[in-house]
Formats: structure tokens, sequence, C-alpha cells
């Protein structure tokens, strides 16, 4: 088995909190790191800002979410998949709150990122997740936010343009509601975020929506392939994950070598990318997948033949249970 190192999500609270202490000309003390903290979440203008959402993320992940780690070699292999034109609700992903880690030699629009991290969130809850997370830090006020009504996509990386993430680190982040993602997969579209958050440079978006369409990408993959994803930390990833993760349990997700014509999508030469077709009839949303919105599941499309009409994994696809 080929092992690779991998680049970690690492936490935005530390660093965030660490680079107030810096500025303050305060020392590195775990006491006032939690004092600096404390002041934070009692901020107003923090907590209703981006970083105040990504705080709250990061707290929920601590307790309730995985660590991701792709395959290498499929890993790389999804950023050249094709998101074909889809409708009506199309995605969907398994846990509610995650980070993503990628090997360290994949970049993205020409840079290194170090992980993502991606929640899945039916934001009718969001207002109830923001007060879970303030009140146990002594913030009883909650937030003034209205639920959407829909699952809400939420990708989140550290901006690598940073020159001095030490004392300023900023994200790039996206939110997304179904109409939204099937905005993106149809034409990359992000919409400026609003509020606080400020309007991303344009190497700063391409870098986004690069990361957005290989999370989408993923998703894609699960929905095809549910099989390849498991428990457990991966036997590929060569190094351990900086924060130690205590607590959060890690997935991983691989390919089955064993099939056929999955490895020849991955690996034969081709002038056509493959693609991702999208399931819309009805017949796919019965027995075990009668709980999955309607459009998010998918097949792969070989691209390897050249004008050929082969599909990876309709066999499966079809076969309602």
């Amino acid at each position: 088995m080929t092992q690779a190192t991998y680049r970690h999500y690492p936490s935005f609270t530390r660093r965030y909190v660490r680079s107030v202490m810096k500025m303050l000309g305060l020392p590195k003390k775990p006491r006032i790191e939690a004092e600096i903290f404390g002041e934070m979440v009692h901020d107003e203008q923090v907590v209703h800002s981006i970083n105040g959402e990504i705080l709250m993320l990061e707290w929920h992940h601590g307790r309730e979410g995985r660590v991701v780690v792709p395959e290498p070699s499929l890993s790389e292999w999804l950023q050249t998949v094709q998101l074909s034109r889809v409708q009506g609700d199309a995605w969907s992903w398994p846990w509610e709150f995650s980070s993503l880690s990628f090997p360290a030699k994949q970049i993205f629009h020409g840079h290194s990122v170090h992980g993502a991290l991606v929640a899945w969130l039916d934001s009718t809850m969001l207002p109830a997740r923001y007060e879970a997370f303030l009140s146990a830090h002594g913030n009883m006020h909650g937030v003034d936010m209205q639920g959407l009504g829909d699952p809400w996509l939420i990708v989140a990386i550290h901006n690598p343009l940073d020159t001095r993430p030490g004392l300023n680190p900023t994200m790039l982040r996206g939110a997304f509601r179904p109409s939204q993602i099937t905005d993106f997969i149809n034409r990359e579209a992000i919409e400026h975020a609003g509020g606080h958050a400020q309007p991303l440079a344009d190497q700063e978006g391409m870098i986004l929506r690069a990361v957005v369409r290989y999370v989408l990408s993923l998703g894609m993959y699960l929905s095809a392939y549910p099989e390849a994803l498991s428990s457990g930390v991966p036997g590929w990833m060569k190094n351990k994950h900086p924060e130690g993760r205590k607590g959060v349990p890690f997935a991983h997700i691989g390919y089955d070598r064993e099939d056929r014509e999955l490895k020849a999508a991955m690996t034969a030469p081709r002038t056509v990318a493959p693609y991702w077709r999208q399931l819309r009839d009805e017949r796919f949303y019965r027995g075990k997948w009668a709980d999955h919105r309607r459009g998010s599941r998918y097949v792969l499309v070989s691209g390897y033949e050249v004008g050929g009409d082969r599909t990876v994994g309709v066999g499966a696809a079809d076969q309602v249970t």
C-alpha cells in the first residue's frame, strides 16, 4: 500500500486566539489563551462574523465530527472528473461536521491547501447550534438569526495567500443552499457571503472554487460508491494529525482496486475526462435510498473510451431494492 503525507485541517480557533495574544504582546500560557477565547465568545461583533461561525463549527466538529482522509490516488483523480449539468436538489454529504485532509503534493489552483472544514447542516438548527456553543462558554444571549429551512453546505479553508497567518489569519469560506449548489455545479457560481465577510479577491475565489469542486466531486463519488467509506485511521496516511484529534473519529475513503471498470476509468489514457451523471428517476430513490434527496445520487460515466457509452456503476444503480 502506497503511503502519503497529508496536510490536515488545523484549528483556526487556536490560530485566531494566538494571533490576538501576539498582537497584544501576551505570553503563550493556557490560562491567558482561555481568557482571550472567553472574551471572543462574548464579543457580539466576533460572534456575528464569519470568524465566529468558524469558531462555532470547529467546536461542534471537535465533539461530533469526522476527520476524512481520501486515498491518495483517488484524491488526485477526483479533481479530473467533470461535474456535468444537473437539476434540482443535487447533492448530499454523510456528516454534519467534518474536515478533509489532502495529500501534501495535491494542489488547488496552484496552491497547497491545509485541509478543509466541511459542514452539511439543517439550517433551521443553526440558531440552536450557536446557542449550544455560546452557552457552553457562558454567553446566554445566543444569536439573532432565522433558519433557512434547507440543508446548508459550508466549505472553509485557511487562506493559502496569507503572508503572515500568525498575526492575522483569514479564512476562505463558501456557503450554499441546495439551489446554489446546483448553480455551482452548472456554472461554478459563488455568491458573496454578505454580512461581515469581505469579498474574495480573484485568486482567492479561484482557490476556493477548486476546493468546493473537489468536495462536490467527493460527495458524488460517495453516492456512487458508498462501500468505499470505512471507519478508522487509514494505513495510507503516513503522518499523524498534528492536532491529535482526541475524541474525533477518522473516516477514510478508498476505491476498489478489483473493480476493473473503475480502475480503467482512473488509469487508462483518454482524451475525454470522465464525468458524474446525476440520477433523477424515482426508481433510484427506493428501498435503502428512500431517505436520499432526489437528484443526490450519481454514477460515473467513463471518459477513457472516446465515443463509447460504457457507464461505470450503472449496473449497481439500476438494482432497485
